[in-house]
């Protein structure tokens, strides 16, 4: 009787055991379930932030390249103004012109008082020979700066002349179009092969 109350006693033990097991495991299962939701939702969050901000960023990214464009477009917009009134300006390259002359009068007075407050303070201490050195390297700075003046002045000179050109052959370009076009258009007949030259 003792043995079949503990062989009982056994059974309702291990029953209560799996019971209390199957009880952990749903438990355990709920909560890995739950942790595997919330994971999904933390990924999924995470991934529509990171979208967002590669779509704001793509839009950024636009609007830089827009802004820098129109940035470029009005800043080769002025420079081309200002080359157009620069060429067509006479008083402002006359103006120039007596800018550089005012300048190179101002440097060759400016390198004539160094040469003479150099050889002031030089005084006794430097012979002839050194002077005379001294004076040639003087002139001789003068003279290359003069010089580069003068390189500087014929190349504007040049670019101005071109330019002019260029605008002339251009305009004589548009008036053979013009006048090819008069021709055409009052009738006048112009032979089979002819070629218009429109190049200047």
């Amino acid at each position: 009787m003792t043995e079949l109350r503990s062989v009982a006693a056994a059974d309702r033990f291990r029953v209560f055991q799996d019971a209390l097991r199957r009880r952990d495991q749903q438990q355990a299962d709920q909560q890995r379930s739950q942790d595997e939701s919330f994971d999904s939702r933390l990924q999924h969050e995470a991934q529509a932030t990171a979208d967002t901000r590669r779509a704001e960023q793509r839009v950024q990214d636009r609007r830089d390249i827009i802004e820098a464009e129109r940035a470029l477009q009005d800043q080769l917009a002025d420079q081309q103004r200002t080359r157009d009134f620069i060429a067509n300006d006479d008083s402002f390259v006359r103006r120039s012109d007596a800018i550089e002359t005012e300048l190179n009068s101002a440097r060759d007075s400016r390198d004539l008082y160094e040469n003479i407050l150099v050889r002031h303070l030089a005084g006794d201490r430097n012979d002839a020979a050194e002077l005379q050195s001294l004076q040639r390297r003087q002139e001789d700075a003068r003279l290359a700066l003069i010089d580069r003046d003068a390189r500087v002045v014929q190349r504007r000179i040049e670019d101005r002349n071109a330019a002019i050109q260029q605008e002339l052959q251009l305009q004589r370009s548009i008036e053979r179009i013009r006048s090819e076009s008069r021709n055409a258009q009052s009738g006048a007949e112009r032979p089979r092969g002819a070629v218009l030259d429109v190049t200047g």
